[in-house]
């Protein structure tokens, strides 16, 4: 288990974040394993280490404290980021995953490999669409078709994704441009032409792009990348009463303390990426909170009733204010509300304060649990354009108009991560557990926002609190996140991407046939 942790060797996106006012998703499929190899090893050194990342969130500090807001150099730091990621079926083109694990296991000296070097995670083996769509509650009319295993064999397009973000719109498209061209070109002309190949070493079946909105919010309005996980060995935290405290590196991060799946050495330093591409129907989200606004408990007397709604359903007001510290008023104005997270919903028996079906309290229990036993860190940006006046009028949205959230996690396990928290949690109408002799037989209720249903489940609804006990106010709920798809990556280290993943195949006996 590793100890000391090596920033250099760690992607940036991981930690602390890449800048990303603008970001594209570049999505791969290798054609050609072995000469992908070498155009990867010579891509190596264009990749952002945490390291990189860091240096460029400190000069950025130190910018704003030498410019006041306002007068701010127009062109500042930080710079342009790229990361890299492969699905199973990416690590498996590059000869280091095994499929048919039972034929490798009949050979001894295969299997001392597989031991030795398999990756371990049953759901990233198996992919996203297998994981969500058969075991899960993803519904295949509604994924984007990229996502969606292709042909009689059911082969899965996306092997990979290359991320590239910046502040500055321009200089993240000249970024885009030269990794295409990296990968697609065929020789130079000279320095500045170059001739794409005819038959490439990789294709691009799907690329995203986003873009953050004005105050960090998302197209619901919330402002987001709020709570998210402190890290000890990298964070410099010193929490406050109430507040959450560091988790271990190995939550996130391969390798180190804290992990349990007993990973190959190669993938210390490196974190399981979930991507997910959520569609948010915004009118109709708005519309619903006028309609219903009268029939929230303690919503009929605040100022605004529908906002009352909106911050019980998020546990937080639009603005980033905890319900739970201020119940009646957002606090608007007083800027160090605005992601405050000294507080931890006690006393657990009630949630005059803050609903026990939450969002917030949902994907975070702070007091609800003695710790933070699933983790995940939050990468995503938002993505199409601001809902229009005609949409918000029609409390509808314009196909031609999608919007929603890119969303990107990082964590060590995706089965104790990312797929813990949403369908034990979010899609889970008795979690916070023991709860029913608070909010009724019914428990806290799903998930209003993320928490997945298909057609045939019980209806969507969530407690709210009325001031009796046991509270007996619900909701009926509607659905305003459609789930497009997505895919489960492996993140790895710089080292591994230098040596071990750019390196010979690890069953040649195999080699074309797995």
């Amino acid at each position: 288990m590793a100890s000391l942790i090596k920033k250099v060797n760690i992607q940036g996106d991981i930690w602390p974040g890449l800048p990303k006012r603008f970001q594209t998703f570049l999505f791969f499929r290798i054609r050609k394993p072995e000469q992908f190899k070498v155009q990867l090893k010579a891509f190596v050194p264009e990749i952002t280490t945490a390291e990189t990342a860091a240096a460029w969130k400190d000069a950025k500090e130190k910018e704003k404290l030498l410019y006041p807001k306002g007068s701010r150099p127009s062109k500042s730091l930080p710079k342009t980021g790229v990361n890299i990621s492969f699905s199973s079926t990416g690590l498996a083109a590059l000869g280091k995953f095994v499929f048919d694990e039972a034929a490798v296991k009949k050979d001894k000296k295969m299997s001392a490999i597989f031991r030795k070097r398999q990756l371990r995670g049953g759901l990233f083996g198996i992919g996203m669409y297998t994981d969500l769509v058969y075991e899960g509650w993803d519904d295949p009319q509604e994924l984007r078709e990229a996502y969606k295993p292709q042909g009689e064999k059911k082969e899965r397009l996306i092997d990979g994704v290359i991320m590239v973000s910046s502040h500055i719109e321009q200089d993240m498209v000249e970024k885009v441009n030269r990794v295409k061209e990296h990968f697609l070109k065929e020789s130079d002309i000279d320095e500045d032409t170059y001739v794409l190949s005819d038959d490439p070493v990789v294709e691009f079946p799907l690329t995203r792009v986003g873009a953050s909105r004005p105050g960090k919010k998302e197209h619901f309005g919330y402002k987001d990348g709020i709570s998210q996980p402190m890290i000890e060995g990298l964070d410099d935290f010193s929490p406050k009463e109430k507040e959450p405290t560091a988790v271990k590196p190995g939550m996130i991060l391969s390798g180190y303390e804290g992990d349990e799946m007993n990973q190959p050495d190669w993938a210390t330093g490196g974190s399981f990426m979930v991507f997910r591409d959520l569609q948010q129907l915004v009118p109709e989200y708005e519309k619903w909170l006028e309609v219903n606004s009268h029939r929230a408990p303690f919503a009929t007397n605040s100022k605004d009733p529908k906002e009352k709604l909106a911050a019980y359903l998020m546990g937080r007001w639009r603005n980033g204010t905890p319900v739970d510290l201020s119940p009646h008023d957002d606090k608007e104005g007083e800027s160090e509300y605005h992601g405050a997270n000294n507080f931890d919903f006690h006393p657990m028996e009630k949630h005059d304060r803050c609903p026990f079906g939450a969002h917030i309290r949902k994907m975070r229990p702070r007091g609800d649990l003695e710790n933070d036993h699933a983790v995940i860190i939050r990468r995503g940006i938002s993505y199409g354009p601001d809902t229009t006046p005609d949409e918000y009028n029609a409390g509808k949205s314009d196909d031609q108009h999608e919007r929603g959230l890119l969303f990107v996690c990082y964590q060590s396990d995706i089965r104790n991560g990312y797929s813990f928290l949403t369908s034990r949690w979010a899609s889970n109408h008795h979690f916070p557990d023991k709860k029913t002799k608070h909010v009724g037989e019914h428990g806290p209720g799903i998930d209003a926002i993320v928490g997945q249903r298909l057609s045939h489940h019980p209806p969507r609804s969530l407690g709210l609190p009325d001031g009796k006990q046991p509270s007996e106010e619900r909701i009926e709920l509607d659905q305003w996140v459609i789930h497009r798809g997505g895919e489960y990556f492996f993140t790895p280290s710089i080292e591994a991407l230098q040596n071990y993943l750019t390196g010979p195949h690890d069953y040649p006996e195999l080699q074309g046939r797995i």
